[in-house]
Formats: structure tokens, C-alpha cells, sequence
């Protein structure tokens, strides 16, 4: 009797030390290590534009259209995200996340 106990305390520990390692070496994911980058429309008085952020931290703030002198916001939502969506983009290459008029009219935002 006395050793199916030993037996079933040795299975136990056992179990538990595997369990315990294999928590200890499981390797995170690539994911975990990457920031979180996303934009998010915004809406004013003057029309669209959107922020960037990154791990849920406003990174960019662009109520208006950038590149185009004056205070000029998005006519619609679509050109403000496809114009957030670049700036990602760009962001994700390592590059700064400059947008320029030519950039613009490769989207077909409306100026």
C-alpha cells in the first residue's frame, strides 16, 4: 500500500515538473515583440482626419490634411484612412511617416 502511494506521488511530482518546464520554455511569440500600430478616424468641425497609435497611445494627430498649406481636414472618412493607412505603412518600413502631395494624388484624396 505504502509504495502505490510513493508511485502516485512520484506521477504527481513528476507531472508538475513537466508542466513547469514546459511554462518556463515555451518562447513568446514574434507578435509580442512588435508594436501595435492602428489608426483611428477622427471627426471636427472642419471635416476628417485621423490618429495613429501605437500600443494604444495617440502617436500622430493629424486633423488635417498634411502636405496642403492652410487648415484644410478630409472631405470624407475613406481619404482620411487611406491616408493613415500609408503613413503606417511607411512607419512599419522604418521610414518617417511623411505624406506628400504626391503622395495624396497617388490615392485619389481630394484635394
Amino acid at each position: 500500500m505504502m509504495i502505490k502511494k510513493y508511485k502516485i506521488l512520484i506521477l504527481i511530482f513528476s507531472a508538475f515538473i513537466i508542466l513547469l518546464i514546459g511554462f518556463v520554455t515555451i518562447p513568446k511569440k514574434d507578435d509580442d515583440k512588435l508594436l501595435k500600430i492602428e489608426s483611428v478616424p477622427i471627426y471636427n468641425c472642419f471635416g476628417w482626419g485621423y490618429n495613429i497609435l501605437v500600443d494604444n497611445k495617440v502617436f500622430i494627430h493629424q486633423e488635417y490634411i498634411p502636405a496642403i498649406a492652410g487648415k484644410r481636414a478630409f472631405l470624407s472618412k475613406e481619404d482620411a484612412m487611406k491616408t493613415a493607412a500609408l503613413a503606417i505603412e511607411k512607419l512599419k518600413k522604418g521610414k518617417q511617416p511623411i505624406i506628400t502631395k504626391s503622395d495624396l494624388a497617388a490615392l485619389n484624396v481630394f484635394l
